[in-house]
């Protein structure tokens, strides 16, 4: 019987068995996240493509880390503002003018 016209097993545990956290993996299975090449599939908008482009030759890196960079900025901006200040540095953002941008930012005084 080839091996793609199996019938899967039925879960026979409880549903206590569903919840429960998974056992940790063995110390050689685990690996540095920082290490991990990850298949990505990213949805963007032609805007974000071009502008994605624009920096990739500016930089002259290659783009995923230029997305990783962009990950780790909204996330630890996100983290250090808080919720409500980071929705107004969003919608400054949003705005797509740079110049308004860099007097909001100059409001921060860091």
């Amino acid at each position: 019987m080839p091996k793609e016209s199996k019938i899967p097993k039925l879960f026979s545990g409880s549903v206590n068995d569903l919840t429960k956290p998974s056992k940790p993996k063995k110390e050689k299975d685990k690996e540095d996240l920082k290490t991990q090449k990850k298949q990505k599939t990213l949805y963007i908008s032609l805007d974000i493509n071009r502008k994605l482009i624009e920096l990739y030759g500016d930089e002259g890196r290659r783009q995923s880390i230029i997305v990783e960079d962009a990950v780790n900025l909204y996330y630890y901006l996100k983290q250090a503002l808080g919720e409500k200040k980071f929705e107004e540095l969003m919608s400054a953002v949003r705005r797509e003018d740079p110049d308004f941008l860099r007097d909001y930012m100059g409001r921060f005084r860091l």
